[in-house]
């Protein structure tokens, strides 16, 4: 399973595949709603509009592709990446994609015409890893390079650049603040960084495998990071100014982590078992309750 996303109200999940096709699901009942078929080759990243009106995917036939989110009916064929298009994201408006590809780029469209916008050159290896602040003014991309790079999302300019990790940086991520940003890599840690001085924060090094996901919330316990990790797990930290607690720890047999709202009873990933533990410990109806605190 290459990528998979909820809608923002949680009600649909789309499932890109290796097949090209995106499904779309219904997540009350879990049945398939639409296939969306376009791309030539497997489907790598698929992410809804904040509005839930758009879905944008990037594939390994180097498009990305926009999709009518309720009726499934495809829109612009994005083309300009010479590579896999790894990581796909729409900006907190809507109105801008990002796109990172192995052709070590990140790329800018208009979200509404498919325009092409400004490329952003500055890594030395394939991009794994694409984010718009919570403002929409910054982009933060991750690389194979063991960097992740900060850039202006309306100019393109280039800003800080984080380095630090010793191996591929798979996953970036801003603090819903956009004050902070947090990166996991195939070095086996994740770095928390300081988005205005570019200094990182803290090396969280609990992990015995690389950190393949990363997703980060606020809810009115506190600041909350959820990784997906290669050793199998799925880690649940809260995040205290600069430093981290670990709060919940669960096998997997899958590295991808998908959250809704922060709700594990909507997660994917996770065994029968183990979604049995969680709600056994509280974790499912308020998965940051008192109780697993």
């Amino acid at each position: 399973m290459p990528s998979c996303a909820y809608s923002p109200d949680g009600k649909t999940l789309a499932v890109g595949l290796g097949d090209g096709t995106i499904r779309l699901y219904e997540t009350a009942t879990w049945e398939k709603t639409h296939t969306l078929s376009g791309h030539t080759s497997s489907v790598s990243s698929v992410v809804f509009s904040s509005s839930g009106q758009q879905i944008a995917s990037g594939s390994d036939d180097k498009t990305v592709r926009l999709w009518d989110a309720q009726t499934g009916a495809p829109g612009a064929i994005l083309s300009g990446h010479t590579e896999y298009v790894r990581s796909v994201v729409f900006s907190p408006s809507g109105q801008q994609i990002a796109s990172g590809s192995w052709d070590n780029t990140v790329r800018l469209w208009d979200a509404q015409t498919g325009a092409p916008g400004a490329i952003l050159n500055g890594h030395a290896s394939w991009v794994t890893s694409v984010v718009f602040s919570p403002s929409g003014q910054q982009i933060a991309s991750g690389s194979d390079d063991k960097t992740v790079r900060l850039w202006d999302a309306q100019t393109g300019a280039p800003g800080a650049i984080l380095s630090g990790h010793a191996s591929w940086v798979t996953s970036v991520v801003f603090s819903p603040s956009g004050q902070q940003i947090a990166s996991g890599s195939g070095d086996n840690t994740v770095r928390l960084w300081d988005v205005e001085s570019g200094r990182c924060l803290t090396v969280v090094k609990d992990f015995h495998g690389a950190t393949r996901s990363i997703a980060w919330n606020v809810n009115g316990n506190g600041s909350y990071l959820a990784t997906g990790c290669g050793d199998s797990s799925v880690r649940l930290w809260q995040v205290i100014g600069d430093h981290h607690l670990v709060n919940l720890h669960w096998s997997s047999m899958h590295d991808r982590l998908v959250v809704s709202n922060i709700n594990v009873s909507k997660a994917q990933g996770l065994s029968r078992m183990n979604m049995k533990l969680l709600e056994q410990r509280g974790a499912m109806d308020d998965p940051i309750s008192e109780e697993v605190r």
